[in-house]
């Protein structure tokens, strides 16, 4: 099953081998070197809060379900966030996704950050529900090098039913709109209508794609959602038939403006979760801080007391008080992979072993 028409893309886990040298230097780190680099991203969530009601979003089991693990501080100041960004800077980290243990455009005080991150010379994501894209600041987004749009529906009925809200027909019109002020005003941000698949939304997945394009998105990105999280704890009861027919369709779509991605390379050919490495390994290139102001070992782990690496507030320098301690090493040493569901850094894990640990691709010899 193909996956896109170009592999130099942003959803192609091969670019992890041009992460070469971070590998390398983790993989000495991991064996009782003392360096460790800066993450190549920090990926912050600046609120425990979401307008909407996913079922299968990653942050539900504490959202929803247990609110006390978040803590007292359920949202990052906003003077923090910048000071945060300065540091980081200064610290070589190269990418800045504002992300969510919610809906990040909840806080007024995100909207300015990418442009700041952009002026430190720095690149910026954000990951957003387009609930509130209605916004005056909202260009200020369009200061991203990338914009994910977490749509995960092509109707009216299907998207209530799956977000728990009737607001499809507001958060397309957000969309275009979004889309017209990118063109018009010559942004370069790339616009990526997000679709988690789900047993509900399985039918439309090609609807959703063709209706993407239409708003004028720049990209089209489906891939099974994770049902067996522990959280979760279901099978995926999909119809593997009916949804490689529907990313077949979506491939029709892509035209030089409009890029399709249909990505499965993370879970075997019946979407259950794979792990094809032995170890982890790649937790290093991004460190996630949560609205709680702590650092956690991975995105997969978010709110996990277990994978607490330690402070981040209110003083950022206190990152490196921990990061590449003996601390952050057992931690990672102690993850146990059979616990874990499907993994971000899954292909980056196997990259480090096949490539740096065992020199697989002779890489002395070009």
């Amino acid at each position: 099953m193909r996956e896109w028409h170009n592999k130099y893309n942003s959803f192609n886990s091969d670019k992890g081998l041009t992460y070469y040298e971070n590998y390398r230097a983790i993989a000495e780190w991991m064996d009782g070197d003392k360096y460790l680099p800066a993450p190549i991203e920090v990926n912050l969530d600046p609120m425990a809060h979401c307008n909407l009601s996913c079922s299968f979003c990653i942050v539900q089991r504490y959202l929803k379900y247990n609110r006390e693990e978040i803590g007292d501080m359920t949202r990052l100041p906003t003077d923090y966030m910048y000071r945060l960004v300065d540091f980081l800077h200064e610290w070589g980290v190269r990418g800045l996704c504002i992300s969510g243990g919610g809906e990040p455009t909840l806080h007024g005080g995100v909207w300015g950050l990418p442009r700041y991150a952009n002026s430190k010379g720095m690149k910026a994501s954000i990951f957003t529900n387009a609930t509130t894209l209605d916004d005056p600041k909202v260009e200020d987004l369009l200061w991203c090098q990338w914009i994910a749009l977490s749509v995960d529906a092509g109707t009216k009925e299907t998207y209530k039913r799956v977000k728990g809200k009737d607001w499809f027909d507001k958060i397309t019109h957000n969309i275009e709109i979004l889309a017209n002020t990118r063109s018009q005003k010559h942004y370069n941000a790339n616009l990526c209508y997000k679709f988690l698949i789900v047993p509900e939304n399985m039918g439309e997945i090609h609807g959703a794609c063709k209706l993407a394009k239409e708003l004028g998105a720049q990209d089209f990105h489906a891939r099974p959602a994770d049902l067996e999280r522990k959280d979760m704890g279901c099978s995926p009861n999909l119809d593997t038939e009916l949804i490689n027919e529907e990313l077949e369709k979506c491939h029709g779509e892509e035209t030089e403006d409009f890029h399709v991605y249909t990505v499965t390379h993370k879970f075997d050919e019946n979407f259950h979760v794979k792990h094809d490495f032995t170890r982890c390994l790649a937790t290093p290139i991004m460190l996630p801080i949560l609205t709680d102001g702590n650092g956690y070992l991975c995105p997969d782990k978010k709110m996990e007391a277990k994978f607490r690496l330690g402070s981040a507030y209110p003083d950022p320098e206190s990152i490196l008080e921990w990061w590449g301690s003996d601390k952050h090493r057992e931690l990672v040493k102690s993850v146990n992979i059979d616990n874990c569901s499907r993994c971000t850094w899954c292909r980056y894990n196997k990259q480090i072993e096949d490539v740096v640990l065992k020199d697989n691709m002779n890489l002395a010899f070009p």
